[in-house]
């Protein structure tokens, strides 16, 4: 049963196989988005924005010039993605944690029971995240163009959004989302940092931006220098070759090539440092 199935939403733990029907989803919540988005920025950024930067007689100043409606905007967008980044790192986390391949990678590709990948099932929970990592990409290639402040690295991020959504795609489709699931868990955390440090910077508190940069490139270097290309990438290059079912499936045919290729692809998740 499919995503569409009553039951698999009502029981996260259900498990079916990645159907390419599950992604009709995606803009629902790619419409979901901008509506939460613009609650948060009417009523809880702009507001907290002022507070941070300009003290408590923000009330008195005049926020029409240039500049200060520059600022503002620069930590609403920020604001904006610390709490997306936030939210998926607990759902990716809350996905993962438990599940034994969240620390050991041969299960990304072994498991439940006598399943071997790509025959595996997967749980609607981690169809869900899948689904809002997706529309929340296919959100921000919109947002970027409509909403958001032209910056220098404009066709950079469009073109990272873009990819980012292909590849969730195809990493579903391919069934990958093991995979997916633990790239988001390790990356998005990352990206709070990043948010935070530049929030602070934009309301003038260096120091504290200082520290949360330090924090971000501990972490971003431990997380996506060394664990992510040591055990994701080593696991999906060559420890699924190992457990693969060579009865079932010729090793070298092109879909299996492909497949394996589209999972150093994923390396693509990562988010550029606006």
């Amino acid at each position: 049963m499919g995503l569409f199935g009553i039951s698999g939403w009502i029981n996260l733990e259900t498990e079916s196989h990645p159907l390419a029907q599950d992604l009709l989803f995606l803009p629902f919540f790619a419409f979901l988005f901008p509506s939460v988005r613009l609650f948060l920025d009417r009523y809880v950024f702009e507001g907290l924005a002022k507070r941070l930067m300009f003290g408590k007689e923000h009330s008195k100043l005049n926020f029409k010039s240039h500049e200060n409606k520059k600022i503002v905007n620069k930590f609403k967008e920020s604001a904006w993605k610390c709490v997306y980044f936030l939210s998926a790192e607990i759902l990716a986390l809350g996905v993962t944690y438990n599940e034994p391949w969240f620390t050991n990678t041969k299960y990304l590709w072994e498991g439940p029971g006598d399943q071997i990948w790509p025959e595996q099932k997967i749980k609607a929970k981690l169809k869900g995240l899948y689904l809002y990592a997706g529309g929340f990409y296919l959100y921000s290639s919109f947002a970027l163009v409509f909403w958001e402040t032209r910056r220098s690295d404009f066709y950079v991020s469009m073109a990272h959004h873009i990819a980012t959504v292909i590849l969730i795609f195809l990493s579903y489709i391919f069934r990958f989302a093991r995979v997916g699931s633990v790239i988001l868990a390790l990356h998005e955390g990352s990206d709070v940092i990043l948010e935070v440090a530049k929030m602070s910077k934009y309301c003038g508190y260096e120091g504290i931006a200082g520290f949360f940069f330090v924090i971000f490139v501990l972490s971003w270097t431990v997380l996506r220098l060394i664990y992510f290309p040591f055990w994701i990438l080593w696991s999906t290059s060559y420890e699924v070759v190992l457990v693969l079912d060579k009865e079932k499936q010729m090793l070298w045919t092109p879909k299996f090539s492909f497949n394996i290729a589209s999972s150093h692809h994923i390396l693509l998740f990562t988010s550029p440092c606006d």
